[in-house]
This record gives structure tokens, sequence and C-alpha cells, in this order.
């Protein structure tokens, strides 16, 4: 565990200072991003205001600048600048995991550890979702017992949807990602996002994620 921990570390660190070459204020018009100015730049990440400092290019949160961010909150504001195509855009057609382009591969892997825990956590408490998410500031959805809109970057919208088991059937869980969701980040980065996307809604319903 220590060893993952300072591979996370090296790993940010070296993110931190390839963002030093970063050109903020091209990929601040291109990405349509709010904000952008002299001094430390601003970045709403799943609706917590978070700031690049210019000057060595470290994130911190806004409202609490003590607080240590994660490894996915940290490389998921990196990779958007890093990864991001010259001119992206959404198509507005949402996909899971599965049929997205380069991220296939890491699809089962990505349901047994994140959807399918996610569905266990919140069987029976459909009424927690809602709140969970209506707490995020998330838009609802009305296509599932508890889905919503969640905008990762204001670029970047993950829809996520949850259906309640009964006698017959297990609780489901999917996250569906816009299809052209790798204009602005690397495939594997979409995982890291999705995941920290159902760690939110946890944390905002006071509950742990049963493994």
């Amino acid at each position: 565990m220590a060893m993952q921990e300072d591979n996370y570390k090296n790993l940010c660190e070296y993110w931190r200072l390839k963002a030093l070459e970063i050109d903020f204020e091209e990929r601040y018009a291109a990405l349509g991003l709010p904000g952008y100015n002299d001094n430390n730049l601003p970045i709403t990440y799943f609706g917590v205001d978070y700031a690049i400092n210019r000057s060595d290019a470290r994130i911190y949160n806004v409202e609490k600048p003590e607080e240590e961010l994660d490894f996915y909150s940290l490389t998921a504001i990196y990779h958007l600048f890093y990864f991001s195509k010259k001119a992206p855009l959404n198509s507005n057609q949402f996909i899971p995991l599965h049929e997205l382009k380069g991220a296939a591969p890491f699809s089962p892997a990505f349901k047994k550890s994140t959807l399918t825990p996610f569905a266990k956590t919140f069987e029976g408490k459909t009424k927690q979702l809602i709140a969970a998410g209506e707490k995020l500031g998330f838009e609802r959805l009305s296509n599932s017992d508890a889905g919503f809109q969640a905008m990762a970057f204001v670029c970047m919208p993950i829809r996520f949807l949850f259906w309640d088991g009964d006698d017959e059937l297990p609780p489901e869980a999917t996250i569906l990602f816009d299809k052209k969701i790798t204009d602005f980040t690397h495939e594997e980065t979409v995982i890291g996002i999705g995941c920290d996307l159902i760690k939110r809604l946890v944390a905002a319903a006071g509950l742990k994620l049963l493994l």
C-alpha cells in the first residue's frame, strides 16, 4: 500500500511538472472554461472550486486550501489540459465504458471494482442516492430509479443511472460518458473520473462503498 501511495505521489508530481509547459490561456479558450486570468486559475471539478497556482502548477481546494487532494482529482485536472484536443467537442451521445474507443478493455474491471459495489452500496437506499445527487448539485434524470447528469468539468458531462433491486433482480448501476469524451482527456483517465464520481456520491450520502 505504501509503495502504491508513493507511485501515486510520483505520478502527480510528474504531471505537475508537465503542467508548467501548458499554454493555459489557449487551453481555457479551447475548452470553454471560464475565469482565465493572470493570477491563479480557477477550475471547477464535480462542483468543487479548485485553483491552479500559476507559479508552480500546484492545485488546491479554494475553500480548503490545506486539504491534500487525491490522485484521481489531481490527474483529472492535469489531464484535461494536457490530453484535450485542439478543438474538442462533445457529441451529446452517451455510451457505457465498454463502447468507448480505447477504454473497452478496462470495462470488466471497472464494473467489478466500481459499478457493482456502487449498486450494492445503494441497494434499498434510492432516496439517499437522490439526496446525495441533489446535495452535489447534479441534474436529475428521469430514465432510472435514481439518475443524474454530473458535470465533471463545465465541458465534460457524465451521467449515472441506478435501478434498485427486488426479489428477482439485483440492483444495477451504470455510468455513461459522452461518446467524444476522449476529445477532452485520456481514455484511462475516464475511468478515474468515473471512480471519483462514485466516491463523491457515496461520501455525500454518508456511506462507505461496499466492496
